[in-house]
């Protein structure tokens, strides 16, 4: 059991940086476009046109795989450092529906889901070097 919930630990891990990725990528892109000559721009532009198309869906895996890594990890469900990162994904995902079903949101969501990123990524951390440093069981 202790070995699924380490690979499912790693594979979240992956997924978040392969997530952030993208906002990586674009703000490079955005930074030295025109600094750097003799950069393969077009091999970059298809990555960042290959990570715009699989981030929903990485994203949604990540969001199950995320709760049932921490179902496992706790024996049922538990607040804990690791249910602050699922609740920090959790958000993004909800400002991405927003952002993309709610006409309101359409032109602000961007810039609140890339400001939940870090916070995730805070979050993640916490996780990382403390995760029984909270400890509210629910059920």
């Amino acid at each position: 059991m202790y070995g699924w919930i380490k690979f499912l630990g790693w594979f979240n891990f992956s997924l978040l940086v392969l997530n952030s990725s993208l906002f990586i990528t674009r703000w490079f892109y955005r930074k030295f476009n025109k600094k750097l000559q003799k950069f393969p721009w077009e091999g970059f532009k298809n990555l960042m046109k290959f990570l715009a198309r699989i981030h929903p869906y990485t994203g949604s895996v990540l969001l199950i795989t995320a709760l049932y890594h921490g179902y496992l990890a706790t024996g049922g469900f538990v607040i804990y450092s690791g249910s602050l990162v699922f609740f920090g994904v959790l958000a993004q995902f909800i400002v991405y529906l927003l952002g993309k079903y709610v006409p309101a949101m359409k032109k602000s969501w961007r810039p609140i889901h890339r400001l939940l990123m870090l916070v995730t990524w805070a979050l993640f951390f916490v996780h990382v070097f403390g995760p029984y440093s909270i400890w509210i069981p629910i059920f």
